[in-house]
């Protein structure tokens, strides 16, 4: 069997899989949280020096 070619691939860089993740991370301890009977308020972001 041959393959289809669907298109060029594109690679979406490391940025989009960082920021998919922290998006994950955030929606389960939102879950977490609910099912333990709290609420997560986001905060602003501080700016800090590494």
């Amino acid at each position: 069997m041959a393959c289809e070619k669907r298109g060029n691939y594109q690679d979406i860089g490391m940025d989009y899989y960082e920021q998919r993740y922290q998006e994950r991370v955030i929606n389960n301890l939102q879950k977490k949280a609910l099912a333990l009977g709290f609420e997560l308020i986001p905060q602003p972001q501080a700016n800090t020096v590494s």
